[in-house]
């Protein structure tokens, strides 16, 4: 596994279950039924946020990776 964050979330107990959402990433949210359920969708929306500034789009580019 690579490096990890941690990135502030705001849970919302709504009548029709929970909502995640990360400000630090707008647009980025997630609901569920429970909690643990909209936290876990959510991890997997913060993930699908950096797929693309993994990989190299020039020639002569390396990525590398920094803990913040």
């Amino acid at each position: 596994m690579g490096p990890t964050m941690k990135l502030p979330v705001h849970i919302q107990t709504r009548e029709d279950g929970v909502r995640a959402f990360c400000p630090d990433l707008p647009g980025c949210s997630a609901s569920g039924r429970t909690e643990d359920e909209a936290l876990r969708r959510l991890r997997e929306r913060v993930g699908d946020c950096f797929p693309l500034a993994s990989r190299p789009t020039t020639p002569n580019t390396r990525v590398v990776h920094i803990e913040v």
